[in-house]
């Protein structure tokens, strides 16, 4: 059954459990370059980068260096997103902090790096915002939505176990529940390029409705419902 829909592009969105320092899915994000560009590590201040940047070079990385979206210009942002081969953009913000300062300049240039073939990593609390909707002190809150209709949450084992995302695909205030277990990552890619890596300890939930509707177009094996 086909259930994944995300953006389309000729980049990858990577999304994973939770930063780590010198961790196989950093390692395969870089292995995965094939834009020309740098690396823009995404920060809120001018401190955020540092071990981010070193652990990253310590891996191969190719030169990188942090966009603060807090509080440079919007044509800045914009300017060096774009440029981009491999945006990382880590998990240890506050997620509604972080989501208020991607949206507009940083969230519109990854799209751009994404569709010429950039490689866009978001670990954590930050993979949740890719789906349509993510969940504060019991409350939804818009995502970007580059994952059609998809509720994801970071370090879940189990998603069928989760309360929360079977509330929301009760409700059909999403139509797909993602759990991306520790040391995982759900890659996502061009022509419906679907991968899991780390430990792959990737869930998917689907709700009544979309069961029945079967209308998305990529797929991924092994699917829970």
């Amino acid at each position: 059954m086909d259930v994944l829909k995300w953006l389309e592009g000729s980049g990858w969105l990577v999304l994973a459990s939770e930063p780590d320092a010198l961790s196989t899915i950093r390692g395969m994000a870089i292995t995965r370059i094939s834009a020309e560009g740098g690396v823009a590590y995404i920060g809120m201040s001018t401190e955020d980068s540092e071990d981010l940047m070193n652990d990253m070079n310590e891996l191969g990385a190719p030169s990188g260096y942090l966009v603060d979206v807090l509080h440079e210009e919007d044509a800045d942002i914009e300017q060096q997103i774009k440029e981009a081969a491999l945006v990382l953009i880590p998990g240890y913000f506050d997620v509604e902090e972080l989501r208020a300062a991607l949206s507009g300049a940083a969230i519109n240039a990854m799209k751009h790096a994404y569709e010429r073939g950039a490689v866009i990593l978001a670990e954590g609390n930050a993979a949740s915002l890719f789906g349509a909707v993510f969940v504060v002190d019991n409350h939804t809150v818009p995502g970007f939505e580059w994952v059609k209709d998809a509720y994801i949450v970071p370090q879940v084992t189990s998603i069928t176990q989760h309360p929360i995302a079977r509330e929301l695909l009760a409700a059909d205030v999403a139509k797909i529940a993602v759990g991306v277990g520790q040391d995982s990552a759900l890659v996502l890619g061009p022509v419906g390029s679907v991968e899991t890596w780390g430990a792959r300890k990737i869930t998917l939930a689907l709700n009544q409705h979309a069961i029945e509707e079967g209308d998305s177009d990529n797929s991924l094996p092994d699917l829970e419902t």
